[in-house]
């Protein structure tokens, strides 16, 4: 945070579904756990902060929240195009462009106004947990792009062309049980696997017609050398 000059103050905090121990392991200022939920903790926000900087909160911003403080998210999908959980997997899954955008929080889930978006390039061997580190990293660059107009507050934004694509967490779940009668085409199937082939996390699984038991799936793809 080098561009907070000597007037400018910042906290940290967390909602109470990150796990904190993650944080300090990079955060070495006190960092506060607060629920959005929670009708005291947003006065309190409102109160001492005139700035928030959403950076994957996993929690919905209410909308007393947002009237009455600026909130910005970065948001690790190309809006309006990858509104919601997960845009790298959807963006696999569906054939959908995706990059990361920063942008004014609104009443509705990543769908204010934009201050800055870039696509990324995907490439057909890329799975959601490869294309998800491409995401982070422009989300970086963007930030250090707009970093300082956005903490002085003197930057432009304009409206999403429509409103594009939401997929929620339900979707997600809903994708990652294989139906093992399905019939579908190869590649279908192995775009369904990258998108839900995510380094160590345990996403797609089919039932064991025996026991009923998750046995779950995933997929190591990589493109030639020559």
């Amino acid at each position: 945070m080098d561009k907070i000059n000597a007037e400018q103050k910042i906290a940290f905090s967390i909602s109470p579904f990150s796990e904190i121990g993650a944080f300090k392991k990079f955060i070495s200022s006190e960092i506060l756990v607060l629920d959005l939920k929670n009708e005291e903790n947003i006065d309190y926000i409102i109160g001492h902060y005139d700035l928030i900087l959403s950076i994957h909160c996993k929690q919905f911003f209410p909308e007393k929240l947002v009237k009455n403080v600026r909130c910005i998210n970065i948001h690790p999908g190309y809006n309006p195009i990858n509104r919601g959980w997960y845009p790298q997997v959807f963006s696999i899954y569906h054939d959908l462009p995706v990059g990361a955008t920063i942008h004014e929080i609104d009443n509705d889930l990543d769908h204010g106004p934009i201050i800055d978006r870039e696509f990324i390039k995907k490439e057909a061997y890329d799975t959601s947990g490869i294309l998800y580190d491409k995401i982070l990293d422009k989300e970086i660059e963007l930030f250090r792009k707009n970093a300082d107009a956005i903490l002085n507050d003197n930057y432009t934004t304009f409206l999403p062309e429509n409103e594009g694509n939401l997929f929620l967490k339900k979707d997600f779940n809903d994708l990652c049980h294989i139906d093992l009668q399905e019939e579908t085409t190869a590649g279908k199937f192995i775009d369904k696997l990258r998108a839900l082939s995510h380094k160590d996390f345990k996403n797609a699984y089919f039932n064991d017609p025996e026991t009923g038991k998750k046995v779950f799936i995933s997929l190591q793809i990589e493109p030639s050398k020559d």
